[in-house]
């Protein structure tokens, strides 16, 4: 089990059983985005999966991640680095907190995922038309708000949308 706070501006991840708290500082912004952007495509299986080691290992920097690799199982190494992954996105403390209110491992990671999903205002079908992504999380989750238009009818201006636009049935129809 794990629980984060911030200490000045880096990160600080406690796990039980481990004395030493684990600290993180920030990215800049560009390498923040440029993480967020790495995260999202392996997400979306548009680059290996083989990235990954690398976009950790830049997430918490390199003495975190070999002291993570040298004292933890697997497992408590991705409750250290996942949460410090999804810190440094867009999503912040926020994305750390969906990480840890979502249970930690994979379904912490999906519960900060979809988060992150919904901040960058994307959907699954636009990041992996081969379903890729839409794997990872529900979809009933991410469907548009009740008041949103879907439809291209909709889109249409007033006008357009009562008119017939079939040539053979306004020909067939006596007028």
């Amino acid at each position: 089990m794990i629980n984060a706070t911030l200490q000045g501006r880096n990160l600080a991840i406690h796990m039980d059983g481990i004395e030493e708290d684990f600290i993180i500082p920030p990215l800049n912004g560009r390498k923040g985005q440029d993480l967020t952007d790495r995260f999202i495509n392996i997400a979306a299986g548009n680059l290996s999966p083989e990235n990954t080691d690398q976009m950790m290992r830049d997430a918490v920097g390199d003495a975190v991640y070999e002291r993570v690799q040298d004292e933890l199982s697997l497992s408590e190494g991705e409750s250290i680095l996942l949460p410090a992954l999804y810190w440094q996105t867009v999503l912040g403390l926020d994305g750390v907190n969906a990480y840890i209110s979502g249970g930690e491992g994979i379904a912490g990671a999906k519960k900060a995922l979809e988060l992150l999903i919904w901040t960058l205002g994307i959907s699954p079908t636009q990041t992996a038309p081969s379903g890729a992504l839409e794997s990872l999380i529900q979809k009933p989750g991410l469907t548009p708000p009740t008041g949103v238009s879907t439809t291209n009818v909709d889109k249409l201006p007033v006008s357009k949308r009562s008119r017939d636009q079939n040539p053979k049935r306004a020909a067939a129809s006596p007028q």
